[in-house]
């Protein structure tokens, strides 16, 4: 029983390496995808740092054109002391906002100054197309400083008749931000998290189907059905090939956001970002799930497929689906049941978020994270091991 125990670990590590020798063999194919794997991720982050500066600094040096600003020049000399830079407005405002040349524009109303000495309320008009993301800050800081600009007025009319600003603001609002510097940071390294995820999907895609597909049209499967490894070895040592190699890419990829977050020069953005050494093991700890589970989902498809074009026209739906979920979690924006970390990527994509807030996974919820896998990991390479058992599989039916 022994003898022939060793006798089938050796022949799936042969499988094995015969595998991760034709692999590195390709090393066109091998290069692209682990150097892509080592500066998608810099690149990738650096991207974000700078959108994010970018805004930011948009909002901070915000230039406002006015229309009618000699209707309300103690408005003006307020954004002026803001560090606003004011200027004219065009006559083709609306235009160049629709085209995306002007972020905001405020239109004061030529009856302002008639309708303040009345008791009035003085109109004025902020004309800005919010779907543009690129003006959003400027949109928001010119709100922000009007409606700041509206509250010293009313305090200080009420001053000149003798009342204290109190009476306008019987409520004090007090808050208390439980979020720790970390957690605050976590809103936008959601990105860092899907990214990490997506890497598990694409570190194995080439080479499961390669391995399969790839094989069938080289006609290089049926001498290897025809040596002594059984279709069970010879699909575990594939799927273990497949796993190494994933592994690789998304170990390299976890390791370009470390080495991007900690050594290079980021651009300042006011959000702490941390992706340490206990960051990076807890990623690489709710990643191995995937690591094992889409390496025998890809065989599968591999496996189903007539030709090489159509395995990688069927993986397109696995990455469809892969992408779109973490995408539905973001944008559902409630509280996330139980349960879901039995469902594959919703679970890991839920721990790596727990992870980038600084906060452990736990233990329970890591042992439920891994049961869905385990099941999908024996059906995918049962399933592949029956297709390579008949010899249909040759012929791609």
């Amino acid at each position: 029983m022994s003898s022939r125990t060793g006798s089938a670990l050796s022949r799936m590590l042969t499988v094995l390496r015969k595998e991760l020798l034709d692999l590195f063999r390709d090393r066109r194919t091998g290069m692209v995808t682990l150097l892509s794997s080592i500066a998608a991720g810099p690149i990738f982050l650096l991207l974000i740092f700078n959108l994010i500066a970018s805004q930011s600094d948009r909002a901070r040096e915000l230039k406002l054109p006015i229309a009618g600003a000699e209707y309300a020049p103690a408005l003006v000399a307020f954004l002026e002391r803001q560090q606003v830079t004011v200027t004219t407005a065009p006559a083709d405002y609306d235009a160049l906002i629709r085209q995306g040349d002007l972020d905001v524009v405020l239109i004061v109303d030529e009856h302002f100054a008639v309708d303040v000495e009345r008791g009035k309320p003085g109109t004025i008009r902020l004309v800005f197309d919010r779907s543009r993301d690129r003006a959003r800050a400027s949109i928001d800081q010119a709100e922000s400083l009007l409606r700041g600009y509206n509250r010293l007025w009313g305090e200080q009319r009420l001053m000149l008749r003798g009342l204290t600003s109190s009476v306008a603001n019987p409520l004090r609002v007090e808050t208390a931000d439980l979020a720790t510097p970390q957690q605050s940071g976590a809103l936008v390294l959601f990105l860092v998290a899907y990214y990490g995820l997506f890497a598990s999907v694409m570190g194995g895609m080439a080479v499961a189907l390669d391995t399969t597909a790839g094989e069938r049209e080289r006609q290089s499967l049926e001498p290897l059905l025809m040596t002594p490894a059984r279709p069970a070895e010879i699909v575990t040592g594939k799927w273990l090939a497949v796993c190494a190699f994933d592994a690789l890419v998304v170990m390299l990829t976890l390791t370009g956001f470390y080495l991007t977050l900690a050594f290079a020069p980021l651009p300042p953005v006011g959000v702490p970002f941390l992706f340490g050494m206990r960051e990076f093991a807890r990623f690489a700890l709710v990643l191995v799930p995937m690591i094992l589970m889409l390496p025998a989902i890809l065989l599968y498809v591999g496996s189903r497929a007539r030709t090489y074009r159509e395995a990688q026209a069927n993986v397109s739906v696995l990455l469809f689906v892969v992408s779109l979920i973490p995408m539905i979690q973001l944008f559902m924006q409630r509280k996330e049941p139980t349960w879901i970390m039995l469902v594959p990527v919703s679970a890991q994509y839920s721990l790596l978020n727990t992870s980038l807030r600084g906060e452990a996974p736990a233990l329970a919820q890591l042992a439920l994270s891994w049961l869905a896998p385990a099941a999908l990991i024996v059906i995918a390479l049962v399933a592949v091991g029956r297709k390579l058992s008949r010899e249909s599989i040759l012929s791609g039916r």
